[in-house]
């Protein structure tokens, strides 16, 4: 699919600089499902010559995305959306975007400056955000047995994480990747642990299996991280 003119629009006046404007419109397209795996965006010249920019700022964006596993870059083909895959990986975390639309038309039904709000609340990030920090999220899976219980009780004794517990059994496939993607750390038995990690993988989450000895380490460590 080839891209339509006057897709992309930057504001000079913005406080954002142009190359961070462009990158996240890019990213927002991905995310709204505007732009799919394979399509194609226009080159840097083109793209360069429709905003009146320099093409370097282009260049540096789509280079930016490249590294960040959201285009390919590939000589004599330009440059176009990355597979499903890869696509799939950045929708599951990053599920902001839907929300975000919402507090915009909100912001503007209640008359507000949707600019104005967006401005206060990365300003709110910067003065209180690093005081706000959550505490990890852990997600026991089908985790009864004597073995689950010793780490679910150590992670509560040595953190004040979230800690949920989740039985297969009681819920449907969509609720149970919802959990899974809010999640940071997924702990599970040996069993269940190929049948979860497809769904973690997906969502860029860790898999502990509770039984394999060379997990032990690795959810001590993060059990004992502030």
């Amino acid at each position: 699919m080839e891209m339509p003119d006057l897709l992309f629009r930057v504001d000079s006046q913005s406080p954002l600089p142009l190359h961070v404007q462009i990158k996240e419109q890019i990213k927002w397209l991905i995310g709204k499902d505007l732009l799919k795996p394979g399509d194609s965006l226009p080159s840097t010249n083109q793209l360069a010559e429709q905003l009146s920019i320099n093409r370097n700022t282009i260049q540096s964006v789509y280079t930016q995305l490249k590294d960040d596993g959201l285009l390919l870059m590939q000589k004599g083909r330009g440059t176009r959306v990355a597979g499903e895959d890869e696509i799939a990986r950045f929708k599951a975390s990053n599920s902001h975007f839907a929300f975000a639309e919402k507090m915009i038309e909100e912001a503007r039904e209640a008359n507000l400056s949707a600019e104005d709000v967006l401005l206060s609340g990365f300003a709110y990030m910067q003065l209180f955000g690093q005081r706000r920090n959550r505490q990890p999220r852990y997600l026991f899976v089908e985790c009864k047995d004597s073995s689950c219980v010793f780490y679910l009780d150590e992670i509560k004794r040595l953190t004040s994480a979230e800690i949920r517990s989740m039985d297969l059994s009681s819920l449907t496939e969509e609720e149970a990747i919802a959990a899974i993607r809010g999640a940071d750390v997924i702990v599970t038995r040996s069993d269940l642990a190929e049948r979860l990690k497809k769904f973690a993988d997906d969502a860029g989450k860790t898999v502990i299996t509770v039984g394999s000895t060379r997990d032990v380490p690795l959810l001590l460590n993060l059990v004992r991280q502030p």
